[in-house]
């Protein structure tokens, strides 16, 4: 019996070391490969005057919503159905999808477990 869980303990450990050798080797694949196309495309970070102009546009448009709501949420007059009802079932799913987390998250249906309480 217990050479039987030695050798699957052997061959669990050996097979984790071969997945992690993999994973660091295409890690470094991937990177290197990622610096290549950063230097060949040219790439670089946005300036900080494109930030200015990005954030400050969206500012005045939040502060031109703010004093003319009835001007900004003008556009729910145009809304469909099908599109409430496209977008209500995309909603249902995310929540869905942000409950299974959840639960997978605490590892229980209801609750969280309390690890500070002891007999």
């Amino acid at each position: 019996m217990l050479a039987r869980i030695q050798g699957f303990a052997t061959r669990t450990v050996s097979k984790a070391q071969g997945y992690a050798t993999k994973s660091i080797y295409y890690s470094k694949v991937v990177g290197e490969l990622s610096k290549q196309v950063y230097l060949k495309e040219g790439l670089q970070p946005p300036s900080i005057a494109d930030f200015q102009s990005v954030y400050t546009k969206l500012y005045k448009q939040a502060v031109s919503a703010a004093l003319k709501p009835k001007q900004s949420l003008g556009f729910i007059k145009n809304v469909q159905k099908d599109d409430v009802v496209k977008y209500g079932a995309y909603g249902i799913q995310l929540a869905g999808l942000y409950s299974l987390g959840e639960v997978i998250g605490r590892r229980k249906v209801v609750g969280y477990t309390n690890y500070g309480a002891h007999h």
